[in-house]
């Protein structure tokens, strides 16, 4: 048995299901406590994993060579541009853009994103643009340090806002980030700590040994449960994105994975594939609940949380299959065309 095994483009996939769970509240009809724990709580592993891969792979190659980061970014703006165009019909359909004026617009896009889920992609330019320049400007501990302040800041705007608000300073202070942010969970806040361990994994190469990865994982788990019940039960939250807990949890489970990859398992179709599942699902949801009402089976495909999940998921990846291999036939046409015309 091969001792590298993990392929982190397949985990891609499986991290994408789980941010579907997020939106779709899956365990609901069986209990709440349960959906709780399963969605607002252990699923938030699912971005800060796309976090991590980013730094793992572009942010050493980008200090090296700034044209690395330049030309990533440029791939970044057109997945959000084209998502923003899919999601432009939707918009208008709900009215999101009623009344919000100009620079409601532009706070849209350059800020919160077009739609709920996209706040990932302007997220992710601000952040590793902000990692980049800690990493390249500062040294030692130093960049670690700011990113975890960083992410403090925007704990105690995110799921440890009841305490923040009850005093009149640190509430003040943060209304005047929610006018410039709609959350903290967003690319100056949340994003820096998750794509710098990414790249400290990768760059220091750690000696963590297997036993003691699977150990610090366990009890990340146990005692993040524990904090997300503890937030909840005295209604802390303002938004349940970032967790003291999530920090050591997401160390030793990337961590873990880097050691028992498979390096050679490295698979462009599904790392696209991931992507478009994430940026396809909440049409799903809409689609599913719409023919649920058509067929008049909201009972079934809706009420029921775990069939509506399944459906979700389901619906999406097929299309999404369909929509990759549709994109492959295309490309491979236009590189025969091209070779065609060489010979010419």
């Amino acid at each position: 048995m091969k001792n590298k095994t993990i392929s982190i483009d397949k985990l891609k996939i499986l991290f994408a299901i789980f941010i579907i769970a997020i939106h779709t509240y899956p365990l609901t009809s069986i209990s709440e406590n349960a959906d709780f724990i399963f969605t607002h709580v252990f699923c938030r592993i699912g971005v800060p994993f796309f976090l991590m891969v980013t730094g793992y792979f572009v942010l050493q190659k980008a200090l090296q060579d700034k044209s690395v980061l330049i030309k990533y970014t440029k791939k970044i703006i057109l997945i959000y541009a084209i998502s923003t165009i899919i999601y432009i019909p939707v918009n208008i359909y709900a009215g999101k853009f009623d009344g919000i004026g100009f620079i409601g617009i532009l706070k849209a896009i350059f800020i919160d994103g077009t739609f709920y889920h996209l706040w990932y992609f302007p997220a992710l330019i601000l952040g590793i643009w902000t990692t980049y320049f800690i990493t390249k400007n500062l040294k030692g501990k130093m960049p670690i340090i700011i990113c975890m302040i960083l992410y403090l800041i925007g704990l105690f705007g995110d799921s440890y806002y009841g305490i923040t608000s009850s005093f009149e300073i640190t509430k003040n202070i943060y209304n005047v980030i929610f006018k410039i942010f709609e959350y903290t969970r967003n690319g100056l806040f949340y994003v820096p700590i998750f794509i710098y361990m990414g790249y400290m994994l990768k760059e220091k190469q750690l000696n963590i040994g297997t036993k003691q990865n699977v150990i610090l994982i366990v009890f990340s788990i146990i005692l993040m449960i524990i904090e997300g019940l503890i937030l909840r039960q005295f209604d802390l939250q303002r938004h349940d994105s970032m967790y003291i807990m999530l920090i050591p949890l997401m160390f030793a489970l990337f961590n873990l994975i880097v050691q028992k990859q498979d390096k050679t398992a490295n698979n462009k179709k599904l790392r696209e594939l991931s992507t478009t599942i994430y940026i396809m699902h909440p049409l799903f949801i809409i689609v599913v609940r719409g023919i649920a009402k058509i067929v008049h089976l909201q009972d079934l495909m809706i009420d029921n949380s775990v069939i509506h999940y399944l459906l979700v998921v389901i619906s999406t990846i097929i299309f999404s299959i369909f929509f990759e291999f549709i994109k492959e036939k295309i490309k491979d046409g236009r590189n025969s065309k091209r070779q065609s015309l060489d010979r010419a």
